[in-house]
């Protein structure tokens, strides 16, 4: 029995898949807290990200990287390609756009910069 039939409403098709319901206007802790959704959701994703080794960037250090040496998205992803750093254009996109990007995405994006890896994750 899903958790929408505990309460008495049809539940919806789920093709399989089990959805539980949360109301997402407020969240409160047992201590009175109240809690943001969004920013549980982003802690979630995050963490559902560093388990399959992702990270995300700094976007911004990023870009101002990039355009501190005038190149464009494709002439760094050209430049990667000529030194041998295993980056595509498609990930230096992600990357900027503040999607997670594998760990080694991170170490090749660093060597290309001559930058600590540590320099480009987000805080």
């Amino acid at each position: 029995m899903t958790e929408a039939c505990l309460y008495g409403q049809p539940s919806p098709p789920t093709d399989g898949i089990s959805v539980p319901l949360v109301d997402t206007t407020t969240l409160r802790l047992p201590s009175d807290e109240i809690i943001d959704p969004m920013q549980v959701a982003a802690e979630v994703a995050q963490s559902s990200n560093l388990q399959r080794g992702r990270i995300l960037l700094d976007s911004a250090a990023l870009r101002a990287l990039r355009q501190s040496r005038l190149l464009s998205q494709q002439d760094l992803a050209d430049d990667c390609w000529r030194r041998n750093i295993r980056v595509s254009i498609a990930t230096i996109k992600r990357a900027e756009s503040g999607r997670a990007v594998r760990y080694r995405i991170a170490r090749e994006l660093a060597k290309c910069f001559e930058v600590p890896t540590a320099a480009l994750i987000q805080k």
